[in-house]
C-alpha cells in the first residue's frame, strides 16, 4: 500500500510490518502529527477556548492547561465516534470532498509536452498539476502550526477512513491532518456565523470532565 492518509503513514506501515508485536505497537505507540490552520481561524479558536474559561471558571478549574491543540483533538474523536455509530461513507466522503474544496482550493494546470516515440514520430501528451491556490495567486495569508500529541490507534482509524472512503473521494486526496484542520474550521465557521452556543460550551466542559 504506497497511498499515504497522514504524514505518519501508518496504514502502509503496519500492512508492510511483521504481525508480531503489531497490535502493541498500534496501541501503545503515541506520535505526534502537525495540523495547519489559517491564522485567525486559530486565534478565533483561542478566543472561544478563554470563553469557556471565563463562564465556567470553576468546573473548568482543574483543565486550566486545555488549549486549542487539545481542543482540536477532541473535536477529532468527536467525529470519529459519529462514524463508529453509523454513517454512510458517500455522505461522508461528499462532505468531506466539498470541505476541501472550501478550505484548501487547488488550480489545476494543464500541461502539454512533445515527446518523440521515434525517429519520425512525435506527439503531444497532456498532463494536470495541482498547485496550492494560495500560491498561484500569491496571496500571504499566515497560518498556525498546531502539534498534537495522538495515539496511533486514534491515527490509523482515521487512515483506515480516509481509506474507505477513498472510491467515493474521485481521486481527490484527503490526510489525517486536513480532516482535523476540517472539522476544527466548520466549528470555527459555526462559531462566527452563530456567536457563541452556551449548549456547546457546556457539551466541551462535559466533555473535559469526563475525560
Amino acid at each position: 500500500m504506497k497511498k499515504s492518509y497522514s504524514s505518519l503513514n501508518v496504514l502502509s506501515e503496519k500492512m508492510t510490518a511483521d504481525f508480531k508485536g503489531m497490535f502493541h505497537s498500534i496501541f501503545a505507540a503515541k506520535k505526534y502529527i502537525t495540523v495547519k490552520l489559517p491564522y485567525y481561524d486559530y486565534l478565533r479558536g483561542q478566543v472561544f477556548i478563554e470563553d469557556v474559561k471565563d463562564n465556567y471558571p470553576e468546573e473548568i478549574s482543574s483543565f486550566s492547561s486545555f488549549n486549542i491543540s487539545q481542543f482540536v483533538y477532541m473535536l477529532y474523536l468527536d467525529f470519529m465516534k459519529q462514524i463508529k455509530r453509523g454513517v454512510k461513507n458517500e455522505e461522508v466522503a461528499n462532505y468531506l470532498s466539498k470541505s476541501m474544496d472550501k478550505y484548501f482550493p487547488v488550480n489545476i494546470i494543464q500541461k502539454r509536452v512533445f515527446n518523440k516515440i521515434n525517429n519520425n514520430l512525435f506527439q503531444y501528451e497532456e498532463y494536470e498539476i495541482e498547485e496550492d491556490l494560495e500560491e498561484v495567486e500569491g496571496e500571504e495569508e499566515k497560518y498556525a502550526y498546531l502539534t498534537i500529541r495522538i495515539q496511533q490507534k486514534v491515527i490509523l482509524r482515521g487512515e483506515i477512513l480516509l481509506h474507505d472512503l477513498a472510491p467515493f473521494l474521485k481521486g481527490k486526496a484527503i490526510t489525517v491532518e486536513q480532516l482535523m484542520a476540517i472539522i476544527y474550521l466548520d466549528f470555527i465557521k459555526s462559531v462566527k456565523e452563530n456567536g457563541n452556543s452556551v449548549a456547546v460550551q457546556q457539551s466541551i466542559v462535559k466533555k473535559l470532565q469526563n475525560k
